[in-house]
C-alpha cells in the first residue's frame, strides 16, 4: 500500500456524496461502483484529490470519467461487482512506476488487512476532510463468498455521521500485506461499524475489458494475476495493530476538564489535516509533524491532562477503554493511532529500555523493526522505524526533566507521528519548535467543583464560602485540594476542624503521608518540588536557586519586585550560601548571576516572572519556611529587609506598592529584629511612610497603627522604635484629616519622651514642635503660639540661635501669631527672620529664606488690607456695641 496513491473522489451531480479510491496507473483509479453510480444514476464525470498529505508528494487535483464497467451497469445489477474504473483527464504527476501486486486471500488463518479512506466520520468542520487508516482482519470463512468480512479493530473516535460513520470510506483499496486483495464497499448486515465488507479483485481479472484497461493504463508491469496469500504460521488471530506499549496511569477521581485538553487536542491534530472539499485549482497540502510539551507547576495536574487525552486516543484507535474514563469529548477531532507508547520518561536509561522493548516486541510480530545487539542499538533501531513507517503513533513522554535526557533519543518529526510530552521545564530546548501548552493552578470555580466533588457523601456541610476559603488556603494547587479532600475524608473532619487544623500543624501532618495518597500519586504535596528544587540548584550558575528560593518564600506570593536582583546585600548573601558548599570559594555574586539564577526558577516553574513580577506558590513557600529553622528565617529575614530598603524606588513608582506588599508579607513571617540593638528593621517603617508620601495618608496611619501594636508586643512601650511608630502614627493621622487625634497622640508622647528622654534630648524638641503644629491645625492658632513660644527658649538654650530647628521654631511661632489675629506681630518676626536666615544661610535667595520672604509678603498684604478695613470702619457713623468687637443691631 502506497498513501501517494490514495484518491479523494467528487462526483458530480445528481450523484453527491464522496468516495475513497486508489491509483493502479498513471491515470486509472480503482473505486466502488456505487461511489459514483446512485440510485440507477451515473455520474458523467467526478474531481479526485491524488496523494496523501502524510507524503512529500502533495496532492493532486484531476477531473475524471468512469470508463468500467459499462455504462448501462450499476451496482444493484445481477452479478456486476461493486468496483469502477475511473480515467483522469492527466496523469498524477506523482513520479508513480511501481505497478500494483493483485492477491488472492489462502489458507485458515486469519490475514492481517490495511487501506487508507475518508469516511464522514473524519470530516472537520470547514469542509476539511481527513485521511483514516482501516485496520483489522480478513476473516477467513468469507472468502469463500462473493464478499469478504473485514474485522475493524479501529472504529470512529467521533460519530459525524452516526448511522454510517463509515461512509465515504467506500472505494477504499484494501491490501493484505503488499498484495491489494479487495475493495471496501459497505457495511455487513447487522454487524454495526465494527465490519465493513469487501468486493475481492482477484475475479476481476477474469474480465476481458478489466485486463484491457488495465494493459493500456495501468502501471507498466501490473500483472494480470493473482498471487495466493497466506498468513504467517504462529501469528495467530492478533491484528498487529493498533498496539500500546507502557501503562497509561488511571484517571483521577473527580478529574475536572479544563480548557487546557482542547488545547492539547488542537496541538496534536496538527500534521494530519487534509485537503478542503471547496478547492477548485490544483494545490498540494503538506502534514507537519505534530507535537505538544505540556508545562506547569510541579501538582497542576500536567500528567493527568496526558492522561485524560490518551484515554480519548485509546478509544478512538479501538484500543480498550472503560466508558468511565472517556470523559468530557474535546471540541475538535482526536486522531486515532496505530502505535501508542507511554514512558515516564524521568533518565535517559528509562526512555532508551522503553524504546527497545517496544522494537522487540514489534518484531516478534513481523514488524520490520531493526533490534541490534544491545538496548542503545535497540532504542535507535525503533526511532528508524518511527521515521519510516506510514503508521500512525504517539509517543508520550510524561515528567521529561530536561532536554538532556532525551539527547539522541527525540522521536522523530514525521507527518505520521506525533509527541506529546510533560514537564516542569520551561526550557526552550524542550519547547521550541512544539505547542506548549501551560496548565495552571484550578481557578476558584474549578477548585470548589473539585472539593465537592471529592467530598460528597462525608457528611461535611459543603458551603461553597467555606470551600473556596479551603481552596485558597491551599492556592488552588490541584495536587495539595486532592491530599486535603484524602485526609478530610480518612478523618472525617469537618471543613472548620480541617482549617483549624491546618492553620496550627505543619503542611506535612495536616495531609496524607505517601501510603495514604490519592488515586496513585507518588509524591505528598511537602515533596512535590524537590527534585525541581535540587536540579535547579546544580544548573549556571550552580548553588544560587535554592538559596535565592529561600529568600523568595518570605516575600509576598502574588506581587514581589523583580528589582530586588539589584541588592547587595542579597548578592552577598547567595555568595555566602554558596561557598559555604564548596570547598573553593567562587567569584563575586553579581546582579547577573542574581537574575540568571531567577531564571532558571521560572524556567522550573519554581518562581513566575510576569511584567516584573516575581510569583511564588503559596504552598512551596510554606514548604520551604517549614524546611528552616526560625534562627534561619530570621536569618533570611533580613536579608530580604535589607534588600528591599536597598532597592526601594527613591520616587513613588508603580513598583513601589509591590515593595510594600513583600514587606509585609516579609513581617508575617519574621520580627525583623536589628541584632545590633533589638530594635525593628527600618524597612517597616520606610513601607508604611511611603505610602502616605504615594497619597494614601490613612492607609499610612493604619499601618502604623499595625506596626505599632507588633513593636508594643516585641520590644515594649519604651523602646525607641515603638516611640518612633508612636511618633508617625500621629504625623499620618493628622494627614489624614483628624489634626485633634494627631495632637492628642503627641500630647500623650511627650509625656513619654520627657520621662524617658528628658526635655532637652531631640526627639523631645521635635514631638513639641509637631505637637504645637497640629494644635494649630487644629484650631487653636493661639495655643500653638504660646506652645511654640516656650519651645523656642530651649531650642536658644540648647541648640543656639543659628541652628535651623532654631530658625524653623521661630518661623512656625510668627506664622501661629498671625493666625491669632496679631498681624503686625508676625510681620515684625518674619522680618527679623530674614535677615538672620541670610546671615546664616549666606543669601538671600536660599530656599529657606525665600520662603520665609513668601510668607512675610503674604502677612504684609493681609496687613494692609487689615489698616484699609480699620481706615474705612473709622469713617463709618458710631454704632452702640455690647462687649469688645460685637456689633449689635
Amino acid at each position: 500500500m502506497d498513501a501517494q496513491r490514495t484518491v479523494y473522489i467528487k462526483p458530480d451531480q445528481p450523484v453527491g456524496g464522496s468516495g475513497s479510491g486508489y491509483l493502479i496507473g498513471p491515470r486509472l483509479v480503482l473505486t466502488a461502483l456505487h461511489v459514483v453510480h446512485d440510485s440507477g444514476v451515473r455520474a458523467a464525470g467526478a474531481t479526485v484529490w491524488i496523494g496523501h498529505p502524510r507524503t512529500n508528494t502533495g496532492v493532486h487535483q484531476r477531473t475524471a470519467t468512469v470508463i468500467w464497467p459499462g455504462s448501462d451497469a450499476g451496482p444493484d445489477s445481477p452479478g456486476v461487482p461493486d468496483v469502477a474504473l475511473l480515467l483522469l483527464d492527466e496523469g498524477a504527476d506523482a513520479g508513480l512506476t511501481t505497478p500494483v501486486r493483485w492477491g488472492r486471500p489462502q489458507g485458515a488463518t486469519p490475514l492481517a488487512y490495511s487501506g487508507i479512506g475518508i469516511p464522514a466520520f473524519s470530516t472537520l468542520t470547514g469542509g476539511a476532510v481527513q485521511y483514516e487508516n482501516l485496520r483489522g482482519e480478513l476473516a477467513p470463512l468469507t472468502t469463500a463468498g462473493r464478499r469478504w468480512v473485514l474485522d475493524c479493530k479501529v472504529w470512529p473516535a467521533a460519530t459525524r455521521q452516526e448511522e454510517r460513520p463509515w461512509a465515504g470510506a467506500s472505494g477504499a483499496a484494501v491490501f493484505s500485506g503488499s498484495h491489494l486483495v479487495g475493495v471496501a464497499v459497505e457495511y455487513g448486515t447487522g454487524m454495526g461499524e465494527r465490519r465493513l465488507t469487501a468486493e475481492p479483485v482477484h475475479p476481476l481479472l477474469d474480465d476481458p475489458g478489466f485486463t484491457a484497461l488495465l494493459a493500456e493504463h495501468g502501471f507498466p508491469g501490473t500483472p494480470h494475476t493473482a498471487d495466493d496469500i497466506t498468513g504467517p504460521p504462529g501469528e495467530g488471530t492478533a491484528a498487529v495493530w493498533p498496539r500500546q506499549f507502557g501503562t497509561v496511569p488511571e484517571l483521577a477521581t473527580a478529574y475536572q476538564h479544563r480548557d487546557a485538553v482542547d488545547q492539547l487536542t488542537a496541538a496534536l491534530a496538527a500534521g494530519d489535516t487534509t485537503i478542503q472539499a471547496e478547492i477548485t485549482s490544483t494545490g498540494t497540502v503538506s502534514g507537519d509533524a505534530a507535537g505538544a510539551v505540556v508545562t506547569g507547576l510541579g501538582g497542576v495536574g500536567k500528567t493527568q491532562l496526558a492522561v485524560h487525552h490518551i484515554q480519548q486516543v485509546r478509544h478512538a484507535s479501538g484500543l480498550p477503554v472503560p466508558a468511565s474514563r472517556v470523559l468530557h469529548p474535546p471540541t475538535g477531532a482526536v486522531l486515532a493511532v496505530d502505535l501508542l507508547l507511554w514512558i515516564t520518561a524521568s533518565d535517559t536509561v528509562t526512555i532508551t529500555v522503553a524504546y527497545a522493548q517496544a522494537g522487540q516486541e514489534l518484531g516478534k510480530a513481523g514488524v520490520p523493526v531493526t533490534t541490534g545487539d544491545d538496548a542503545d542499538q535497540a532504542a535507535q533501531g525503533f526511532l528508524t522505524w518511527l521515521q519510516s513507517t506510514h503508521q500512525r503513533w504517539l509517543v508520550v513522554l510524561d515528567d521529561v526533566p530536561d532536554a538532556g535526557v532525551l539527547r539522541g533519543l527525540w522521536p522523530p518529526a514525521t507527518p505520521t507521528g506525533r509527541t506529546l510530552i510533560t514537564t516542569r521545564n520551561r526550557d526552550g530546548a524542550l519547547t521550541e519548535g512544539r505547542r506548549q501548552i501551560s496548565v495552571g493552578l484550578f481557578t476558584p470555580d474549578e477548585a470548589v467543583h473539585y472539593l465537592r466533588q471529592r467530598l460528597a457523601g462525608t457528611g461535611a456541610d459543603l458551603d461553597d464560602a467555606e470551600l473556596r476559603q479551603l481552596a485558597d488556603d491551599f492556592g488552588h494547587l490541584p495536587l495539595a485540594l486532592a491530599q486535603a479532600a484524602s485526609y478530610i475524608r480518612g478523618n472525617a473532619l469537618t471543613l472548620d476542624e480541617y482549617r483549624t487544623e491546618l492553620a496550627e500543624v505543619p503542611l506535612n501532618e495536616a495531609l496524607p503521608g505517601i501510603d495514604g495518597l490519592p488515586d496513585r500519586q507518588a509524591h505528598t504535596v511537602t515533596a512535590a518540588w524537590t527534585l525541581s528544587i535540587d536540579y535547579a540548584n546544580t544548573l549556571t550558575p550552580p548553588g544560587l536557586a535554592r538559596p535565592l528560593l529561600h529568600v523568595l518564600a518570605l516575600l509576598d506570593p502574588n506581587d514581589t519586585p523583580d528589582g530586588i536582583t539589584a541588592g547587595t546585600a542579597l548578592q552577598q548573601h547567595l555568595q555566602q550560601t554558596r561557598d559555604a558548599k564548596t570547598a573553593t570559594p567562587g567569584r563575586p555574586v553579581t546582579e547577573r548571576d542574581v537574575k540568571r539564577a531567577l531564571r532558571v526558577l521560572h524556567q522550573l516553574h519554581l518562581t513566575d516572572i510576569t511584567d516584573h513580577t516575581l510569583r511564588t506558590h503559596l504552598l512551596l513557600q510554606r514548604t520551604l519556611r517549614e524546611a528552616l529553622t526560625s534562627s534561619e528565617i530570621d536569618k533570611l529575614g533580613m536579608v530580604a529587609a535589607d534588600t528591599l530598603l536597598e532597592t526601594w524606588p527613591e520616587q513613588e513608582v508603580s513598583s513601589s506598592r509591590q515593595y510594600r506588599a513583600a514587606t509585609t508579607s516579609l513581617a508575617t513571617h519574621t520580627a525583623l529584629r536589628n541584632a545590633a540593638d533589638g530594635g525593628s528593621h527600618s524597612v517597616l517603617s520606610h513601607a508604611a511612610a511611603t505610602l502616605g508620601e504615594a497619597g494614601d495618608a490613612a492607609g499610612a496611619a493604619d499601618a502604623y497603627t499595625e506596626l505599632l501594636t507588633d513593636r508594643l508586643r516585641i520590644l515594649g512601650p519604651d523602646h525607641p522604635d515603638t516611640l518612633t511608630a508612636r511618633h508617625n502614627l500621629a504625623t499620618w493621622r493628622g494627614e489624614a484629616g483628624d489634626p485633634a487625634g494627631a495632637a492628642d497622640t503627641y500630647t500623650e508622647l511627650l509625656t513619654d519622651r520627657l520621662r524617658i528622654l528628658g526635655p532637652d534630648h531631640p526627639a523631645t524638641l521635635t514631638t513639641r514642635n509637631n505637637l504645637a503644629h497640629w494644635r494649630g491645625e487644629a484650631g487653636d492658632p493661639a495655643g500653638a503660639a504660646d506652645a511654640y513660644a516656650e519651645l523656642l527658649t530651649d531650642c536658644l538654650r540648647v541648640l543656639g540661635p543659628d541652628h535651623p530647628h532654631t530658625l524653623l521654631t521661630r518661623y512656625q511661632w510668627a506664622v501661629c501669631v498671625g493666625r491669632a489675629g496679631n498681624l503686625a506681630a508676625a510681620v515684625d518676626a518674619l522680618r527679623e527672620l530674614v535677615e538672620d536666615e541670610a546671615r546664616v544661610y549666606g543669601s538671600r535667595d536660599h530656599v529657606e529664606v525665600r520662603s520665609t520672604l513668601a510668607t512675610l509678603e503674604q502677612w504684609q498684604a493681609a496687613l494692609a488690607t487689615e489698616a484699609e478695613d480699620e481706615a474705612r470702619r473709622a469713617q463709618q457713623p458710631d454704632r452702640a456695641v455690647d462687649g469688645p468687637g460685637r456689633a449689635i443691631s
